[in-house]
Protein backbone atom coordinates (compact mmCIF):
# COMPACT_ATOMS: atom_id res chain seq x y z
CA UNK A 1 0.00 0.00 0.00
CA UNK A 2 1.30 3.50 -0.60
CA UNK A 3 0.31 6.44 1.82
CA UNK A 4 -3.31 7.57 1.30
CA UNK A 5 -2.68 11.03 -0.64
CA UNK A 6 -1.38 8.91 -3.68
CA UNK A 7 -4.93 8.07 -4.09
CA UNK A 8 -5.26 12.02 -5.54
CA UNK A 9 -3.68 11.02 -8.61
CA UNK A 10 -5.43 10.20 -12.19
CA UNK A 11 -4.02 6.89 -13.84
CA UNK A 12 -4.47 5.95 -17.45
CA UNK A 13 -3.56 2.54 -18.64
CA UNK A 14 -3.13 1.80 -22.55
CA UNK A 15 -2.69 -1.54 -23.61
CA UNK A 16 -4.56 -3.35 -26.46
CA UNK A 17 -4.74 -6.82 -24.41
CA UNK A 18 -7.41 -6.32 -21.82
CA UNK A 19 -6.05 -9.20 -19.55
CA UNK A 20 -2.53 -6.81 -19.02
CA UNK A 21 -4.86 -3.83 -18.36
CA UNK A 22 -7.06 -5.70 -15.53
CA UNK A 23 -4.19 -7.09 -13.72
CA UNK A 24 -2.41 -3.69 -14.00
CA UNK A 25 -5.87 -2.39 -12.64
CA UNK A 26 -5.79 -4.53 -10.08
CA UNK A 27 -2.09 -4.03 -8.49
CA UNK A 28 -3.22 -0.24 -8.60
CA UNK A 29 -6.47 -0.71 -6.79
CA UNK A 30 -4.61 -3.00 -4.34
CA UNK A 31 -2.28 -0.11 -3.63
CA UNK A 32 -5.34 2.89 -3.01
CA UNK A 33 -5.65 3.91 -6.36
CA UNK A 34 -9.11 4.60 -6.99
CA UNK A 35 -9.19 6.87 -10.29
CA UNK A 36 -7.69 4.34 -12.60
CA UNK A 37 -8.87 4.28 -16.24
CA UNK A 38 -8.39 2.10 -19.07
CA UNK A 39 -7.39 2.49 -23.15
CA UNK A 40 -7.64 0.14 -25.52
CA UNK A 41 -5.48 2.09 -28.28
CA UNK A 42 -3.55 5.18 -29.22
CA UNK A 43 -6.68 6.39 -30.62
CA UNK A 44 -9.34 6.23 -27.59
CA UNK A 45 -6.23 7.07 -25.06
CA UNK A 46 -5.52 10.44 -26.79
CA UNK A 47 -9.58 11.04 -26.41
CA UNK A 48 -8.93 9.92 -22.58
CA UNK A 49 -6.09 12.25 -21.69
CA UNK A 50 -7.88 15.56 -23.08
CA UNK A 51 -10.94 14.44 -21.16
CA UNK A 52 -9.90 13.43 -17.69
CA UNK A 53 -5.88 15.05 -17.54
CA UNK A 54 -4.42 12.27 -16.31
CA UNK A 55 -1.56 12.67 -13.58
CA UNK A 56 -0.04 9.77 -14.81
CA UNK A 57 -0.19 7.27 -17.68
CA UNK A 58 1.03 3.78 -18.19
CA UNK A 59 1.11 2.55 -22.35
CA UNK A 60 2.11 -0.78 -23.63
CA UNK A 61 5.06 -0.42 -25.99
CA UNK A 62 3.64 -3.07 -28.94
CA UNK A 63 0.12 -2.33 -29.75
CA UNK A 64 -1.86 -2.87 -33.24
CA UNK A 65 -1.42 -0.23 -35.13
CA UNK A 66 -0.35 2.81 -33.70
CA UNK A 67 2.14 1.79 -30.92
CA UNK A 68 2.74 2.97 -27.11
CA UNK A 69 5.97 5.04 -28.62
CA UNK A 70 3.87 6.77 -31.12
CA UNK A 71 1.42 8.08 -28.05
CA UNK A 72 4.10 9.34 -26.39
CA UNK A 73 5.31 11.39 -29.54
CA UNK A 74 2.16 12.85 -30.43
CA UNK A 75 2.05 13.32 -25.98
CA UNK A 76 5.07 14.91 -26.15
CA UNK A 77 5.24 17.03 -29.26
CA UNK A 78 1.94 17.42 -31.38
CA UNK A 79 1.00 21.50 -31.02
CA UNK A 80 -2.72 20.08 -29.51
CA UNK A 81 -1.70 17.77 -26.82
CA UNK A 82 -3.28 18.93 -23.72
CA UNK A 83 -0.45 18.34 -21.88
CA UNK A 84 2.87 17.37 -23.33
CA UNK A 85 4.86 17.01 -19.38
CA UNK A 86 2.42 14.40 -18.26
CA UNK A 87 4.78 11.42 -17.02
CA UNK A 88 4.40 8.49 -19.05
CA UNK A 89 6.21 4.92 -17.96
CA UNK A 90 5.97 2.72 -20.97
CA UNK A 91 5.71 -0.84 -20.49
CA UNK A 92 7.84 -3.29 -22.74
CA UNK A 93 8.73 -7.24 -22.88
CA UNK A 94 12.13 -5.45 -24.13
CA UNK A 95 14.80 -5.08 -21.71
CA UNK A 96 17.67 -4.57 -23.92
CA UNK A 97 19.38 -1.34 -23.80
CA UNK A 98 18.47 -0.15 -27.95
CA UNK A 99 14.96 -0.56 -26.69
CA UNK A 100 15.51 1.73 -23.38
CA UNK A 101 17.00 4.05 -25.85
CA UNK A 102 14.27 4.36 -28.11
CA UNK A 103 11.81 4.89 -25.34
CA UNK A 104 14.19 7.84 -23.67
CA UNK A 105 14.26 9.01 -27.12
CA UNK A 106 10.20 9.24 -27.45
CA UNK A 107 10.02 10.49 -24.25
CA UNK A 108 9.04 8.18 -22.26
CA UNK A 109 9.21 8.97 -18.33
CA UNK A 110 10.55 5.61 -17.46
CA UNK A 111 9.93 1.98 -18.04
CA UNK A 112 8.67 -1.17 -16.68
CA UNK A 113 9.49 -4.66 -18.24
CA UNK A 114 7.76 -7.60 -18.53
CA UNK A 115 5.75 -9.33 -16.68
CA UNK A 116 4.78 -6.56 -14.21
CA UNK A 117 5.64 -7.00 -10.46
CA UNK A 118 3.81 -4.53 -7.71
CA UNK A 119 7.11 -4.02 -6.50
CA UNK A 120 9.12 -2.53 -9.49
CA UNK A 121 5.51 -0.63 -10.07
CA UNK A 122 5.55 0.50 -6.40
CA UNK A 123 8.97 2.07 -7.31
CA UNK A 124 8.31 3.80 -10.26
CA UNK A 125 5.35 5.37 -9.17
CA UNK A 126 7.30 6.64 -5.97
CA UNK A 127 9.90 7.64 -8.65
CA UNK A 128 7.98 10.20 -10.63
CA UNK A 129 6.21 11.60 -7.40
CA UNK A 130 9.34 12.00 -5.56
CA UNK A 131 12.14 13.08 -8.02
CA UNK A 132 9.88 15.23 -10.88
CA UNK A 133 12.11 15.89 -14.05
CA UNK A 134 12.28 19.00 -15.48
CA UNK A 135 11.18 19.49 -18.91
CA UNK A 136 13.16 19.68 -22.23
CA UNK A 137 12.04 20.72 -25.69
CA UNK A 138 14.65 21.14 -28.16
CA UNK A 139 15.22 20.25 -32.10
CA UNK A 140 14.67 16.51 -32.01
CA UNK A 141 12.93 16.29 -28.72
CA UNK A 142 9.90 17.19 -26.34
CA UNK A 143 10.26 15.02 -23.34
CA UNK A 144 11.21 15.02 -19.59
CA UNK A 145 15.05 15.78 -18.71
CA UNK A 146 17.34 12.49 -19.99
CA UNK A 147 19.89 13.18 -16.95
CA UNK A 148 19.35 11.56 -13.54
CA UNK A 149 20.21 14.57 -10.61
CA UNK A 150 18.55 16.11 -7.96
CA UNK A 151 19.36 19.59 -8.89
CA UNK A 152 17.32 21.97 -10.33
CA UNK A 153 16.92 21.62 -13.89
CA UNK A 154 17.73 25.60 -14.51
CA UNK A 155 20.54 25.19 -12.68
CA UNK A 156 22.21 21.81 -14.39
CA UNK A 157 23.92 22.04 -17.62
CA UNK A 158 24.94 19.43 -20.51
CA UNK A 159 28.46 21.54 -20.30
CA UNK A 160 29.83 24.50 -18.74
CA UNK A 161 28.21 26.43 -21.51
CA UNK A 162 24.71 28.29 -21.37
CA UNK A 163 22.33 25.58 -23.50
CA UNK A 164 21.93 26.56 -27.24
CA UNK A 165 18.80 28.98 -27.77
CA UNK A 166 16.49 26.78 -28.73
CA UNK A 167 16.75 24.74 -26.40
CA UNK A 168 14.30 24.54 -23.40
CA UNK A 169 15.31 23.41 -19.80
CA UNK A 170 11.80 23.36 -17.66
CA UNK A 171 11.52 23.25 -13.92
CA UNK A 172 9.31 20.28 -12.30
CA UNK A 173 6.05 22.23 -11.24
CA UNK A 174 5.97 18.89 -8.47
CA UNK A 175 2.21 18.84 -9.24
CA UNK A 176 2.27 15.39 -8.29
CA UNK A 177 3.95 15.19 -4.78
CA UNK A 178 1.52 18.64 -4.48
CA UNK A 179 -1.51 16.79 -5.39
CA UNK A 180 0.08 13.79 -2.97
CA UNK A 181 0.02 16.26 0.07
CA UNK A 182 -3.09 16.81 0.26
CA UNK A 183 -2.36 20.50 0.70
CA UNK A 184 -4.08 22.55 -1.25
CA UNK A 185 -2.18 25.78 -1.40
CA UNK A 186 0.84 23.73 -2.64
CA UNK A 187 -1.60 22.13 -5.31
CA UNK A 188 -2.80 25.45 -6.35
CA UNK A 189 0.92 26.98 -6.77
CA UNK A 190 1.85 24.03 -8.72
CA UNK A 191 -1.04 24.04 -11.19
CA UNK A 192 -0.02 28.08 -11.65
CA UNK A 193 3.35 26.31 -12.70
CA UNK A 194 2.00 24.12 -14.70
CA UNK A 195 0.16 26.66 -16.37
CA UNK A 196 3.08 28.38 -17.46
CA UNK A 197 5.15 25.84 -18.47
CA UNK A 198 2.33 24.94 -20.90
CA UNK A 199 1.69 28.14 -22.13
CA UNK A 200 5.53 28.54 -22.66
CA UNK A 201 5.79 25.51 -24.57
CA UNK A 202 2.33 26.60 -26.34
CA UNK A 203 4.81 29.46 -27.43
CA UNK A 204 7.56 27.72 -28.74
CA UNK A 205 5.50 25.64 -30.61
CA UNK A 206 3.73 28.84 -32.20
CA UNK A 207 0.79 27.97 -31.05
CA UNK A 208 -1.84 29.37 -29.12
CA UNK A 209 -2.30 28.83 -25.42
CA UNK A 210 -3.30 24.92 -24.85
CA UNK A 211 -6.92 24.38 -22.72
CA UNK A 212 -7.97 21.02 -21.72
CA UNK A 213 -11.53 22.22 -22.63
CA UNK A 214 -10.94 22.94 -26.07
CA UNK A 215 -13.89 20.94 -28.11
CA UNK A 216 -11.65 20.09 -30.77
CA UNK A 217 -8.09 20.03 -29.08
CA UNK A 218 -7.20 16.53 -30.05
CA UNK A 219 -9.35 15.87 -33.52
CA UNK A 220 -5.81 16.02 -35.27
CA UNK A 221 -4.13 14.06 -32.79
CA UNK A 222 -6.71 11.30 -32.97
CA UNK A 223 -6.47 11.63 -37.04
CA UNK A 224 -2.26 11.40 -36.92
CA UNK A 225 -3.13 8.08 -34.44
CA UNK A 226 -5.86 6.56 -36.66
CA UNK A 227 -3.48 7.14 -39.74
CA UNK A 228 -0.50 5.77 -38.61
CA UNK A 229 -2.61 2.55 -37.11
CA UNK A 230 -3.96 2.04 -40.81
CA UNK A 231 -0.61 2.20 -42.25
CA UNK A 232 0.71 -0.01 -39.47
CA UNK A 233 -2.50 -2.39 -40.27
CA UNK A 234 -1.79 -2.52 -44.19
CA UNK A 235 1.33 -3.32 -44.07
CA UNK A 236 0.61 -6.19 -41.38
CA UNK A 237 -1.43 -7.67 -43.64
CA UNK A 238 0.47 -7.24 -47.04
CA UNK A 239 3.52 -9.14 -45.29
CA UNK A 240 0.53 -11.51 -44.08
CA UNK A 241 -0.53 -11.79 -47.69
CA UNK A 242 3.12 -12.15 -48.98
CA UNK A 243 4.22 -14.92 -46.64
CA UNK A 244 0.75 -16.91 -47.41
CA UNK A 245 1.36 -16.87 -51.00
CA UNK A 246 5.15 -17.65 -50.91
CA UNK A 247 4.23 -20.43 -47.98
CA UNK A 248 1.90 -21.67 -50.89
CA UNK A 249 3.83 -21.78 -53.50
CA UNK A 250 6.57 -23.94 -51.36
CA UNK A 251 3.65 -26.55 -50.26
CA UNK A 252 2.89 -26.85 -54.53
CA UNK A 253 6.30 -27.44 -55.15
CA UNK A 254 6.62 -29.82 -52.53
CA UNK A 255 2.98 -31.56 -53.49
CA UNK A 256 4.65 -33.12 -56.54
CA UNK A 257 6.58 -35.84 -56.03
CA UNK A 258 4.00 -37.25 -53.38
CA UNK A 259 0.78 -36.81 -55.81
CA UNK A 260 2.86 -38.91 -58.73
CA UNK A 261 3.36 -41.23 -55.87
CA UNK A 262 -0.19 -41.59 -54.93
CA UNK A 263 -1.68 -41.65 -58.43
CA UNK A 264 0.31 -44.85 -59.38
CA UNK A 265 -0.48 -46.87 -56.19
CA UNK A 266 -3.70 -45.95 -54.37
CA UNK A 267 -6.22 -44.79 -56.92
CA UNK A 268 -7.64 -47.89 -56.98
CA UNK A 269 -9.59 -47.00 -53.52
CA UNK A 270 -10.28 -43.54 -54.68
CA UNK A 271 -13.89 -42.15 -56.46
CA UNK A 272 -13.46 -42.89 -60.42
CA UNK A 273 -12.63 -38.92 -60.73
CA UNK A 274 -9.85 -39.06 -58.23
CA UNK A 275 -7.40 -39.77 -61.49
CA UNK A 276 -8.69 -36.70 -63.33
CA UNK A 277 -8.42 -34.20 -60.53
CA UNK A 278 -4.43 -35.24 -59.87
CA UNK A 279 -3.57 -34.95 -63.23
CA UNK A 280 -5.20 -31.81 -63.76
CA UNK A 281 -3.74 -30.80 -60.31
CA UNK A 282 -0.17 -32.06 -62.10
CA UNK A 283 -0.64 -30.08 -65.10
CA UNK A 284 -1.59 -26.70 -62.72
CA UNK A 285 1.55 -27.38 -60.44
CA UNK A 286 3.78 -27.56 -63.74
CA UNK A 287 2.21 -23.77 -64.98
CA UNK A 288 3.56 -21.12 -62.13
CA UNK A 289 2.23 -18.83 -64.16
CA UNK A 290 -1.41 -20.05 -64.26
CA UNK A 291 -1.35 -20.82 -60.37
CA UNK A 292 -0.69 -17.49 -59.64
CA UNK A 293 -3.81 -16.29 -62.24
CA UNK A 294 -5.94 -18.32 -60.77
CA UNK A 295 -5.70 -19.70 -56.91
CA UNK A 296 -9.73 -20.25 -56.85
CA UNK A 297 -8.90 -23.27 -59.52
CA UNK A 298 -6.12 -24.37 -57.46
CA UNK A 299 -8.61 -24.11 -54.19
CA UNK A 300 -10.92 -26.66 -55.99
CA UNK A 301 -8.41 -29.11 -56.40
CA UNK A 302 -7.36 -29.04 -53.09
CA UNK A 303 -10.11 -29.34 -51.72
CA UNK A 304 -11.41 -32.44 -53.80
CA UNK A 305 -8.28 -34.44 -53.23
CA UNK A 306 -8.63 -33.94 -49.43
CA UNK A 307 -11.99 -35.11 -49.43
CA UNK A 308 -11.10 -38.22 -52.13
CA UNK A 309 -8.45 -39.07 -49.27
CA UNK A 310 -10.99 -38.67 -46.23
CA UNK A 311 -13.11 -41.41 -48.19
CA UNK A 312 -14.21 -44.13 -45.94
CA UNK A 313 -13.97 -41.88 -42.63
CA UNK A 314 -16.26 -39.58 -43.81
CA UNK A 315 -19.47 -40.40 -45.32
CA UNK A 316 -20.10 -37.48 -46.73
CA UNK A 317 -16.62 -37.59 -48.24
CA UNK A 318 -17.07 -39.25 -51.86
CA UNK A 319 -20.09 -37.08 -52.71
CA UNK A 320 -18.45 -34.31 -52.25
CA UNK A 321 -15.14 -35.01 -54.03
CA UNK A 322 -17.55 -36.15 -56.85
CA UNK A 323 -19.50 -32.58 -56.99
CA UNK A 324 -15.92 -30.55 -56.65
CA UNK A 325 -14.75 -32.92 -59.48
CA UNK A 326 -17.66 -31.99 -61.78
CA UNK A 327 -16.98 -28.31 -61.02
CA UNK A 328 -13.32 -28.58 -62.04
CA UNK A 329 -13.96 -30.07 -65.12
CA UNK A 330 -16.78 -27.47 -66.11
CA UNK A 331 -14.58 -24.97 -65.29
CA UNK A 332 -11.80 -27.08 -67.67
CA UNK A 333 -14.43 -27.05 -70.29
CA UNK A 334 -15.28 -23.34 -70.41
CA UNK A 335 -12.07 -22.92 -70.46
CA UNK A 336 -10.91 -25.13 -73.78
CA UNK A 337 -14.68 -23.82 -75.33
Amino acid sequence: MLPSGYAALEILIVDDIANTRQILRAILRHMGFTRVTEASGTAEALALIKEIGPDLIFTDWDMPGASGLDLIRIVRSHPESPDPTVPIILLTAHGDRQYVKAGRDAGATDFLVKPLAPARIRDRILDVVSRPRGFVSAPGYKGPDRRRTDRPVVQDRRSPEAPAPDVLLLPPDGLLMAKVSGDDSAVRRALQSRVSILRTLAAVSHSAPLQRQSGGAVSSMIAAANAAAVRDDLERLVSEALSALDRCADALTRMGEPLERFRRGALDRMPASAGRVIGSLQRLIADPVRVANDPGIIRLHLLAIRAMLRVGADPGAERTASELASQIEALSQRRRD
